[in-house]
């Protein structure tokens, strides 16, 4: 890797590192993906400093470039990232779903009591 392409990306992880202590101390973001971010910042930053290590990794697998490990370390947490959310929504449409049923029960038990 370039010695440029190592410094800006030094630069953008500490940058990116910072702005996610920033929103950590605000408390805008719930603990899971507060250590998702975390994970994220950190693998940018060892990228730089184990770039021996992935070239190693890629090697032993008979991958040529390591670069394409970590596109494909990228592309496999992105999956599951995707994962979770797919589950979440599908949590958060059943949720919405109760409160629709609720919300009609209550407003038909209050149209009674007005009528009455």
């Amino acid at each position: 890797m370039p010695f440029y392409i190592k410094i800006i990306t030094i630069l953008f992880s500490i940058t990116f590192l910072l702005f996610f202590i920033k929103i950590v101390s605000n408390r805008s973001i719930k603990p899971f993906y507060s250590f998702l971010w975390l994970t994220i910042s950190l693998l940018m930053f060892s990228v730089v400093i184990f770039e021996k290590f992935y070239k190693n990794i890629a090697t032993l697998i008979g991958i040529t470039d390591a670069s394409f490990l970590i596109i494909i370390s990228v592309i496999f947490f992105l999956l599951i990232y995707v994962l979770y959310l797919s589950i979440k929504i599908s949590e958060m449409s059943d949720r919405i779903q109760e409160l629709i049923s609720f919300t009609a029960i209550l407003e038909k038990e209050m149209r009674k009591k007005n009528d009455n």
